[in-house]
C-alpha cells in the first residue's frame, strides 16, 4: 500500500491556507469600499480583520512548512 501524498492534517492546513489567501485577495477592496462611504469605523473594522487573517495565514503557512519538512525527512 502506498502512502498518501498528503495526510489529512496537511490537506486541512493547505485547504484553510488557500481559503485565507482567497479572502485576503478580496478584503483590501472591502476596506477601500468602506473608506469611500460615510461609515463610522467600517474601514478600521476591515483593517483589523485583515491584520488578524494575515496573522492566521502566517500561522498556517509556518505549520504547513514544518509538517511538510517532517514528511520529506521521513521519506
Amino acid at each position: 500500500m502506498t502512502k498518501p501524498c498528503l495526510d489529512d492534517n496537511c490537506y486541512n492546513l493547505t485547504k484553510q491556507l488557500a481559503k485565507k489567501l482567497e479572502f485576503l485577495s478580496h478584503a483590501a477592496n472591502y476596506a477601500q469600499d468602506a473608506s469611500k462611504c460615510n461609515s463610522n469605523g467600517s474601514e478600521q473594522v476591515w483593517k483589523t480583520i485583515i491584520a488578524d487573517e494575515e496573522r492566521h495565514t502566517e500561522l498556517l503557512r509556518n505549520q504547513l512548512a514544518q509538517d511538510l519538512q517532517k514528511i520529506q525527512i521521513s521519506n
